[in-house]
């Protein structure tokens, strides 16, 4: 064999030993990587339960729930509103903007302008089951339709504290 061959033989050597040391740490991987289940989710698209829970006792395992169902029924809020409202000078626009009576908290609800993030209203509380049927800004507008956010804030017994908060479109049409 001549010097040329020795140094290609080598070079074949090299490269299969690299391909098999790449191998084998792919192997590995995938053998250790197995041992930790994540979360599947079924054909259904649904989120399956993890397989590592531990009940320490199932005997209240349904208090654990029923308390879980409680607090997510307390932080629902039922909004009643229409998603326009109409301004025929600028300033005062017709809507329906209320609390639904199944809620539990007064709230007091806040506009925001999606173009300029400027608030342009604020209400006082609201009670459960009551809306408002008009709002005035705070600045004339201009003719045109507006695309705001409506902020509702759910407020706890003592008027201060904001027990929840969602976020919800509105569009505000002026015409002159």
């Amino acid at each position: 064999m001549g010097k040329s061959k020795k140094g290609f033989l080598f070079l074949i050597i090299i490269i299969i030993l690299i391909l098999l040391l790449v191998i084998g740490g792919l192997v590995w991987y995938i053998l250790t990587s197995g041992d930790q289940e994540e979360p599947q989710e079924d054909s259904s698209g649904k989120i399956g339960y993890d397989t590592s829970i531990v009940v320490d006792n199932p005997d209240t395992m349904q208090d654990v729930v029923d308390g879980l169902i409680q607090q997510a029924a307390e932080g629902t809020m039922t909004l009643k509103m229409k998603m326009n409202a109409i301004s025929n000078d600028g300033m005062t626009f017709s809507c329906e903007l209320g609390n639904a009576e199944d809620n539990r908290y007064d709230m007091f609800l806040a506009i925001y302008r999606d173009d300029t993030q400027e608030e342009i209203y604020r209400s006082g509380l609201i009670p459960a089951g009551a809306h408002i049927e008009s709002f005035k800004v705070d600045q004339p507008m201009d003719e045109g339709v507006y695309e705001c956010t409506v902020v509702y804030n759910q407020v706890e017994d003592d008027q201060e504290t904001i027990h929840s908060q969602v976020n919800v479109g509105l569009t505000l049409t002026v015409r002159k």
